[in-house]
C-alpha cells in the first residue's frame, strides 16, 4: 500500500531537473539545425532574382535576334546598371524611371515579377571585340583570368554579354553574375554575400 502511494504521490511531483535540462538540450539542438538550414535557403532564394532576371534577358535578346538578326546593345556599360540607383539591400522598381537605358530595356521587352534588388547590364555587338571590361571591384576567384579576357566570339557574328551586381547586406561586397551568348550558363561570384 505504501509503495502505491509513493508511486502516486512521484507521478504528481512532476519532472526533475535532469529532465528538463534534457529536453532544453534536445531543444537547442533542433533549432540550431534549424537556422542553419535557412541561412542556407535564404542564400539559395537572395540568388534566385538575378539568375531568373538574367535567363529573361537571354530569352528577350534571343527574340530579338530572331526578329532583328542582331541582339540589341542595351547598356551604355557593362556597369551602368538598371534600374537607377545604387546597388544595396533595397528594391528598385522595373520601369527605369531617370536612367539612361530605359528606352532600349523597354524596347528589349524585359518584365519582372516586382522590383529588384540586383542591377542589370547587356552590351552586344558584331565581330570579336569587346571594348569594354568588367566591374573592377571584382576578384574573379577560381578562373584562370576573368570571363571577358578571351570570349571567343564569333569573328564577326553577332554577341551579348549580361551582367548583374548587388550588395544584399550593404557591407562593400557585391555578388556578381555574368553570362554572354557564348557560355551555356551563367558564372557567379560571392553568392552568400
Amino acid at each position: 500500500m505504501r509503495s502505491t502511494r509513493r508511486q502516486r504521490s512521484a507521478a504528481r511531483r512532476g519532472f526533475t531537473l535532469v529532465e528538463l535540462l534534457v529536453v532544453v538540450g534536445m531543444v537547442g539542438i533542433l533549432a540550431a539545425l534549424a537556422l542553419v538550414g535557412y541561412r542556407r535557403y535564404m542564400a539559395a532564394a537572395g540568388i534566385a532574382e538575378p539568375k531568373a532576371v538574367m535567363q529573361g534577358i537571354r530569352g528577350a535578346q534571343e527574340s530579338y535576334k530572331a526578329e532583328m538578326l542582331v541582339y540589341l546593345n542595351v547598356s551604355s556599360a557593362l556597369d551602368a546598371w538598371y534600374p537607377a540607383g545604387t546597388l544595396g539591400s533595397h528594391k528598385r522598381a522595373w520601369d527605369g524611371t531617370g536612367h539612361s537605358d530605359a528606352a532600349n530595356w523597354r524596347l528589349l521587352n524585359v518584365t519582372t515579377d516586382g522590383p529588384v534588388r540586383f542591377g542589370y547590364a547587356s552590351v552586344a555587338g558584331n565581330g570579336n571585340s569587346l571594348a569594354a571590361s568588367p566591374h573592377s571591384g571584382f576578384t574573379w576567384h577560381g578562373l584562370p583570368q576573368a570571363p571577358l579576357t578571351d570570349p571567343q566570339f564569333a569573328p564577326r557574328g553577332p554577341w551579348y554579354v549580361i551582367q548583374a551586381a548587388g550588395d544584399r547586406d550593404e557591407d562593400g561586397t557585391y555578388a556578381l553574375l555574368l553570362t554572354a551568348s557564348t557560355m551555356s550558363g551563367i558564372y557567379w561570384e560571392n553568392d552568400t554575400e
